[in-house]
């Protein structure tokens, strides 16, 4: 009888040890189920996420903005080469240079890339016609004030010829190569000389411009921060590099005015603050009548009139 009952009590452990082992089994096969069908809904997810665009061709100096669909998440935008188009945190893109680059979007471990091409609409003629010019004359040498109000950077090269009487007496010529959009700048022309170095009256003057789009100039006038003060018989200025960026050459000028605002004196000076975060002090002398007498300016106005270098020196 012992022997019987042991052998029944054996039978019950084995279909206990089943009964455990198909539950297990049971619960195992719906965590795969699950995990797979969660897998599959992420690679669907995944699937779906899209860019608006994947190329896009922009003129120089407009933007588009893209977008991404099939997912909620914030994406970090980038791009290759930020002086051919950059890109905001919400995937505006703006057109900066002629070139070739791609604009990135990253969410989590998926990157989505658009490929933008920019090109120029640059029309000489319709450029220069937007770009306002003003004059003023001391009698010894013409200052143009320009504004650029084209949207892009501009290469100018400028002519002056001085007249006497319908005849020519000279020509004199300044340049500014990276003439930036919407900023202002001063072009000087220094009256005709004889072989003293006397002035020679003039009656009349004209300027011609010739410009080009400056698509390698990396620039940031608005960036060089400067502060001046009437001195000892000069303007003295601070310049500071606040820009983030390394430059070739920062030119700021000066123009006086007497009270009746009357051009009397114009110049400039190559500030040693190309180093981003570097500050240079130095000092525009007032000018002096024909007895050397120190001639007291009424006011002046101090122009940062380039501050740039190419995409090849950086």
């Amino acid at each position: 009888m012992a022997h019987c009952s042991g052998k029944g009590l054996h039978m019950k452990g084995i279909k206990k040890i089943f009964m455990v082992a198909t539950l297990s089994f049971s619960m195992l096969a719906t965590s795969v189920a699950a995990q797979n069908i969660v897998g599959v809904q992420e690679t669907a997810q995944a699937a779906t996420i899209k860019l608006s665009r994947k190329t896009l061709n922009l003129k120089i100096g407009e933007s588009a903005t893209l977008k991404i669909s099939g997912m909620r998440k914030t994406a970090k935008w980038s791009s290759g080469n930020k002086y051919v188009a950059s890109v905001n945190k919400y995937g505006k893109v703006l057109a900066v240079g002629e070139g070739t680059t791609y604009v990135k979007a990253k969410i989590a471990k998926k990157t989505l890339s658009c490929k933008v091409t920019v090109t120029s609409s640059f029309n000489s003629n319709q450029v220069k016609k937007n770009i306002s010019i003003e004059y003023q004359d001391s009698g010894h040498g013409v200052v143009a004030i320009l504004k650029n109000n084209n949207k892009v950077t501009v290469d100018l090269d400028a002519k002056l010829v001085y007249y006497k009487n319908g005849k020519m007496l000279d020509s004199k010529s300044d340049c500014n190569r990276a003439f930036e959009s919407g900023k202002e700048c001063v072009l000087y022309f220094e009256a005709p000389s004889d072989s003293d170095y006397n002035d020679v009256s003039y009656d009349n003057y004209k300027m011609s411009l010739s410009v080009d789009e400056a698509t390698n100039a990396v620039c940031d006038v608005r960036n060089i921060m400067v502060q001046s003060d009437i001195g000892a018989d000069n303007v003295t200025v601070e310049a500071t590099n606040d820009s983030g960026k390394d430059f070739s050459f920062v030119k700021i000028s000066c123009v006086m005015y007497d009270a009746s605002g009357n051009l009397i004196k114009y110049d400039y000076h190559y500030a040693e603050c190309e180093k981003n975060g570097d500050t240079d002090y130095f000092s525009f002398s007032f000018p002096y009548d024909s007895n050397y007498d120190t001639i007291y300016p009424s006011s002046y106005k101090i122009y940062v009139d380039e501050a740039y270098t190419y995409t090849w020196l950086q």
